[in-house]
């Protein structure tokens, strides 16, 4: 059996062009967020305050399998990036599962701030 690598690297060129939307590929999709006062679904305009418009659409959207990450929101991730994809062997164990599983430890951001993971 191939020895998986326990950390990955990948090269600026390789960074993902695309965020992917789990919910597009779920057969059972989750519950709508609901609005604390009416009990509804929320709406566009009720999360306008919270998100800004682009995250709302995202946020609202349970078809669309992939969002292109902005230009100027990639510039920023080269900043601090390349953070290494950690290999979580233990979890897998501990689970029994076959699947691979991998996490990304994004606290080496030297600005200090994570903001440029909710963009």
């Amino acid at each position: 059996m191939a020895q998986i690598p326990y950390k990955i690297y990948l090269d600026e060129s390789e960074l993902p062009q695309a965020w992917y939307n789990l919910r597009a590929d779920m057969k059972n999709k989750p519950a709508p967020l609901l609005n604390p006062a009416t009990h509804q679904p929320m709406t566009f305009d009720e999360l306008r305050p919270v998100f800004c418009d682009e995250l709302v659409r995202q946020e609202l959207d349970d078809t669309t399998p992939y969002f292109d990450i902005p230009g100027e929101i990639l510039d920023f991730y080269k900043m601090y990036r390349p953070s290494p994809l950690i290999h979580a062997e233990f979890l897998e164990k501990a689970l029994g599962t076959p699947a691979k599983i991998y996490y990304k430890f994004e606290g080496n951001n030297t600005s200090g701030s994570h903001k440029l993971n909710s963009a």
